[in-house]
């Protein structure tokens, strides 16, 4: 694997890792700051103007004290891995004002009275510029951060002076900040990988310890392991090297539709027809699989049972090793999961569909109008939405009931979905607000004739129970990009083009 490759299997850990380094060295380099700019300060002293002084060294005084508070908060955060990034950009921020405080004195501190006083403060800022690479070579941004606003500004300031001297010494400067920015990437480099180096140590002994664990298990358990394996609730398997059954138990028989002695010495993809979820063809069980790679493997199949009932099987498969490690077998065990995923797709359904007519609710209609616009930035073509407003709507929910409120919305509903086409989007926000998405190129003409026929299949009369109703509907429109080019500015849009229908 590719060093590339290795630091994005890390990714998450190497960045955590990194910024965790940036807050442990920060305390000593804020120390190391305020005695730098006091020295400083009390050395230009004679030369530069008191209150510019004070100004100067309070505003070093509040970015540390903040920085360090900063500092606290981590600690005291315990931060997760995953929200390293969002303590990273606080840290760079205050690295950006700290540099920009010390870039400051180029135009605060320099005199034009003393080259000696002149020089002091390059040997300052070139001493804290190059002390920062072992703090801040963790991460280039925080190196950038501070490098590039300390040094630009002294290197600014010399060549505006204009004489021979301060020309060679703000290029000077400048080959210092690049001698400064390379050093730190190697740092940076080297850092990275022998974090790398570390973690791959900690997960290749994590690794051995599994796999040493999963040995000296399956060796005390043999003895007892069909007693154990004949009262486990789901389906378990044995094959031996060859992929040939040993041992099946009472669930396992179930879903194969055969005893364990009829099974005995047959190849497992005999046994057990499984079928690849989606590309529906027949597919190896998780327990020969795991003989070819000698890892514990899980698959997810579809079996026929006995009878011709198709079944979701969750195959978690381990292979056996002798004492020298050879692959001796493979057990594995079988788990149903139709049910579950049933309900998985039941509850991501409910979550996305509104639960009276099970149209998209306003969340999924907001991901297919961002999917929409990406698609017709890409194509540079238009789309419609329609905003539709039921009109008279609460005049049957409150004379006829709620129930026949109800109806009348689910069977407009099925209107609206069968007045558009499959690939269109019907939405339903609440209440008797509709909204429709008009997918690909439309232009206001065509937009204008569906909602000429929503109009028409809406006000047609409704039967609710032994009453009969007839609502008419208000529909306002827009168009992308003339009318927005986000989701909320589209759907308001329409939203008041749709008042302005009603109101006409």
């Amino acid at each position: 694997m590719e060093h590339g490759d290795v630091e994005r299997k890390y990714s998450v850990q190497l960045n955590a890792e990194l910024v965790a380094l940036l807050y442990r060295n920060a305390p000593q380099a804020y120390a190391i700051t305020l005695v730098n700019g006091a020295i400083l300060a009390f050395v230009q002293g004679s030369h530069v103007a008191f209150s510019a002084l004070l100004a100067w060294y309070g505003a070093l005084v509040s970015v540390t004290a903040l920085r360090t508070w900063l500092v606290r908060r981590y600690v005291r955060a315990r931060t997760a891995p995953d929200a390293a990034h969002r303590w990273n950009s606080a840290y760079v921020t205050g690295t950006a004002l700290a540099g920009s405080v010390w870039g400051a004195t180029a135009f605060v501190m320099i005199p034009s009275t003393s080259t000696a006083h002149e020089v002091f403060v390059a040997f300052v800022l070139a001493g804290m510029s190059a002390g920062s690479i072992t703090v801040l070579a963790f991460r280039m941004e925080a190196c950038l951060a501070f490098l590039l606003p300390t040094l630009l500004p002294l290197a600014f300031r010399y060549l505006m002076l204009g004489t021979t001297l301060h020309t060679v010494m703000g290029v000077m400067t400048s080959i210092f900040l690049i001698g400064m920015l390379i050093t730190a990437l190697s740092f940076n480099r080297s850092v990275r990988t022998s974090l790398i180096l570390r973690f791959d140590k900690r997960e290749l002994e994590e690794e051995n310890r599994r796999r040493d664990r999963a040995e000296q298990a399956l060796l005390l358990e043999k003895d007892r392991l069909l007693t154990v394996l004949s009262s486990i609730g789901e389906g378990v398997a044995l094959i031996d090297a060859d992929g040939r059954i040993e041992y099946l138990n009472s669930v396992a028989e179930g879903i194969c539709g055969c005893s364990s002695d009829s099974a005995r010495g047959r190849p497992a993809s005999e046994v057990f027809e499984s079928f690849d979820r989606e590309l529906h063809e027949r597919t190896s069980t998780a327990m020969e699989d795991t003989l070819n790679r000698a890892c514990h493997i899980t698959k997810q199949t579809v079996m026929v049972l006995n009878g011709g009932d198709r079944r979701v099987i969750e195959e978690l498969a381990t292979p056996l090793y002798d004492r020298h490690r050879k692959v001796v077998g493979a057990v594995s065990i079988l788990r149903d999961v139709t049910e579950a995923l049933q309900r998985e797709e039941e509850l991501t359904h409910a979550a996305d569909h509104d639960a009276l007519t099970g149209l998209p609710n306003r969340s999924l209609l907001h991901n297919r109008l961002q999917q929409a616009i990406v698609r017709a930035q890409r194509k540079h073509e238009t789309f419609a939405l329609l905003f539709l407003d039921l009109d008279r709507f609460k005049e049957v929910n409150d004379t006829m009931g709620h129930a026949a409120g109800d109806a009348l919305l689910v069977e407009a509903a099925r209107r609206l979905t069968h007045a558009v086409r499959e690939e269109d989007t019907v939405a339903r926000l609440g209440g008797d607000e509709f909204v429709v998405l008009l997918e690909g190129p439309t232009l206001e003409r065509h937009a204008q004739a569906i909602a000429d026929k929503i109009c028409q299949i809406v006000g047609e009369p409704y039967e609710l129970g032994t009453h009969s109703a007839t609502v008419s509907v208000s529909i306002g429109a827009s168009f992308f990009p003339k009318d927005g080019r986000d989701p909320d500015a589209l759907l308001c849009h329409a939203d008041a083009d749709m008042y302005r229908a009603k109101r006409g």
